[in-house]
C-alpha cells in the first residue's frame, strides 16, 4: 500500500489522489488503508516518512552528490510527495508540518552541519537558500516549466547547481 500511495501521491497529489486508487493499485480493499494508517492524511505522512528512508541525510557527500541524488529522484518519478506537500497552497499544516520536518532533517540539517565544520557563517540560512534553490531547479525540471533545464543531462544540471549554490555553501565569493 506504501509504495502505491507514494507513487500515486508523487503523480497526482494529495487531493488527486483517492483511497480507492491507492487500494486498486496495491492490490487490496481500500478498508486496510484504515486499519493500518488511520487515515488518508495519516497514510500521506507515512508514504513522506517512508521516502525519507530512502536517502538518510549521512549519504549525502556534499552539495554535488546531494544535487545529484535530488535532480536523479525528481527525473524519475517527478516532483515527490515532500516536494509537493511543501508546494501547494492546499496542503493541510499537518502535512505540510510533516514534509517540511522531514526536508529540514534531510537536506538542510545535514547541508548546515558540513558548512559548520568547515567553518562557513550563517550556516543555516545559507543551507535554507542552497536547499530552497535546489528544489525550485527540480520543480521547474519536474514540471517542464523552461526548455532548457528540462532537456540538459542530469550531469550538466548538477555541475550548474554547484557551480551556482557553491560559493553559498561554502562561503567563498
Amino acid at each position: 500500500m506504501l509504495r502505491a500511495a507514494q507513487a500515486l501521491f508523487g503523480q497526482q497529489g494529495f487531493e488527486g489522489t483517492t483511497t480507492r486508487e491507492i487500494g486498486e493499485a496495491a492490490g487490496v480493499d481500500a478498508a486496510l488503508i484504515a486499519r493500518y494508517f488511520g487515515s488518508k492524511a495519516d497514510l500521506y505522512i507515512a508514504a513522506v516518512a517512508a521516502e525519507d528512508a530512502e536517502g538518510t541525510p549521512s549519504e549525502y557527500d556534499g552539495l554535488e552528490h546531494m544535487a545529484d541524488v535530488v535532480v536523479s529522484r525528481a527525473d524519475r518519478r517527478g516532483p515527490g510527495p515532500i516536494l509537493q506537500a511543501i508546494a501547494r497552497s492546499d496542503t493541510s499544516t499537518e502535512i505540510r508540518d510533516a514534509a517540511t520536518g522531514r526536508l529540514a532533517r534531510r537536506l538542510v540539517g545535514p547541508l548546515a552541519d558540513t558548512m559548520k565544520a568547515q567553518g562557513v557563517d550563517r550556516t543555516q540560512l545559507r543551507a535554507e537558500v542552497a536547499v530552497s534553490a535546489l528544489l525550485g531547479i527540480n520543480l521547474a525540471r519536474s514540471l517542464g516549466w523552461f526548455a532548457e533545464i528540462r532537456s540538459v543531462p542530469r550531469a550538466e544540471l548538477v555541475d550548474l547547481i554547484v557551480d551556482a549554490l557553491g560559493p553559498i555553501t561554502t562561503g567563498i565569493g
